[in-house]
């Protein structure tokens, strides 16, 4: 799993609430959307300015996570800034996969391992980033998130039989208790999203997990997964990434036809995963301006 925020709270009254609006289910004039890794290293000014310093330094500077924040804002009319910071500093290198693994892996055969050898293990080791990552996320509620998006980045290496037993139960508890912490801090609620990549075997579960957005990755048709969520969450999705190496008319053809099938409400567009290196952010700039134009024809009509 791993956790990001979008932001802020308490600061400047906010000029764009379409993406919270459709987040929370309500009308919106337009289908709002963001991108997953939208603050990364396709952006040239991105990797200038994280040259000047390593990644744990980065995340640990306000003023270095302010700027990588806003540098994609300043490009493109996106609906939602990425607060910069990631779940790696909760354990220094990311949750239970990695942590096991100890790097990337093809089948995380390891980390599989451990589930089926060391079940007991496995769930005390689960049991402890979950309490870590419940008070993570509500700090960064404190300091000013108005949204926050779960990952379960591994969900189709599971299965459905692994996932239920190891994933889905601390995915619920992080959602049970980030909400009951901030009801006790007296903070408003935020919304909450889950996105769990190749789990398109668990949509349904997810939908009744406490979140009140689901994620979706490329490999999920939209009016299937719409068919098992119900009309209780809003989706989130799903170009595939790929797509945006495509020419910028077929980018906008694409997107006009992902935005078809999902339909105008209860809906954030996205990309199916998050952007690659290279990237060429002109194409960025052409998926977001084309959601905007044909979520707005899409309402007209």
């Amino acid at each position: 799993m791993e956790a990001n925020g979008l932001g802020p709270q308490g600061f400047p009254e906010l000029k764009n609430d379409t993406f919270l609006r459709a987040a929370w289910g309500e009308e919106t004039d337009y289908t709002p959307v963001w991108c997953m890794r939208q603050a990364g290293r396709y952006l040239p000014e991105f990797r200038e300015t994280r040259a000047a310093q390593d990644f744990f330094s980065t995340c640990r500077s306000p003023e270095a996570c302010c700027e990588l924040t806003l540098q994609p804002l300043r490009r493109f009319p996106l609906d939602a800034a990425i607060i910069f910071s990631d779940i790696l500093v909760v354990p220094q290198w990311t949750l239970m996969t990695y942590m096991v693994e100890g790097g990337g892996s093809s089948t995380m055969a390891q980390a599989k391992r451990w589930l089926y050898q060391r079940p007991q293990a496995s769930h005390q080791l689960l049991r402890i980033l979950t309490d870590a990552l419940v008070p993570y996320l509500v700090g960064q509620v404190v300091a000013g998130a108005q949204a926050l998006q779960l990952f379960e980045s591994h969900a189709g290496h599971l299965g459905p039989q692994l996932f239920n037993k190891f994933a889905l139960p601390y995915i619920r508890d992080v959602a049970k208790q980030v909400k009951a912490r901030l009801r006790e801090a007296g903070l408003a609620p935020v919304p909450m999203i889950i996105f769990a990549k190749d789990g398109h075997f668990a949509l349904e579960e997810l939908a009744q997990a406490g979140y009140e957005v689901v994620g979706l990755d490329w490999t999920v048709a939209p009016k299937k997964a719409r068919e098992c969520v119900g009309k209780t969450v809003t989706l989130q999705g799903n170009l595939d990434p790929c797509a945006l190496y495509a020419s910028e008319e077929e980018i906008g053809q694409l997107v006009k036809q992902m935005l078809d099938d999902f339909g105008p409400h209860r809906y954030i567009a996205n990309l199916g995963h998050g952007l690659y290196p290279d990237m060429d952010p002109e194409h960025v700039g052409a998926f977001v301006d084309a959601v905007h134009k044909h979520s707005r024809l899409l309402r007209q009509n």
